[in-house]
């Protein structure tokens, strides 16, 4: 049971994490991904930082190990501020990331649907939302809105269906699973109690 318990909280974790992200997204669409963006530039900046500091301090034997080192970071480090200072000109390229991210998304989804056997409504009602969002994904890679504002909007409301379905699917497979193991605790049950008679 507790093997089971994990991917079903991590797509509840999900979830959850995609409805935040869809209602922020539609709550801010014109400032929204420019701050995602800006975000991400930071984060990859500071990690730039940190490797660089730690390979200041650990220095390596070998000299060039220490220069790549070096090097390598520090153009984590440009890299980030790129992202930080001129956020608008890598919408596009982050607009394109995340429909891919989404057609992943989707096909993940899709596969964890078909692993239920026979498809009962509820997983061919999951299985719809998979090809939905794989279609949504390659709308997005595809990027035929002109406006900034329209993608994000279309982009919240994609993300608060994939939350609400990976919510919804979290729970379910914990009922399928706890069923299972109910009807599998009661076949050892009965067997158990089944007497075999040796005169016979």
């Amino acid at each position: 049971m507790q093997k089971t318990k994990l991917p079903a909280n991590i797509i509840l974790y999900m979830g959850l994490f995609s409805l935040a992200f869809g209602i922020t997204s539609i709550a801010i669409p014109e400032d929204f991904l420019k701050t995602v963006v800006l975000a991400i530039g930071i984060l990859i900046g500071l990690n730039g930082l940190i490797f660089l500091i730690l390979r200041l301090k650990n220095k390596s034997e070998k000299k060039f190990i220490q220069i790549a080192g070096i090097v390598g970071s520090s153009a984590i480090i440009i890299l980030g501020a790129i992202l930080a200072i001129f956020p608008t000109i890598f919408i596009d390229i982050f607009i394109i990331v995340l429909g891919i991210t989404l057609i992943f998304g989707g096909i993940t989804q899709l596969i964890m649907s078909l692993n239920f056997q026979p498809l009962t409504t509820t997983a061919k009602v999951f299985l719809g939302f998979s090809i939905l969002m794989i279609i949504a994904g390659t709308i997005m890679a595809l990027n035929p809105f002109e406006a900034a504002k329209g993608i994000t909007v279309y982009f919240g409301i994609i993300m608060l269906v994939f939350g609400m379905t990976n919510i919804m699917m979290s729970f379910w497979i914990r009922t399928k699973v706890a069923k299972l193991i109910k009807a599998e605790k009661m076949f050892f049950r009965n067997r158990s109690i089944i007497k075999i008679d040796p005169e016979k």
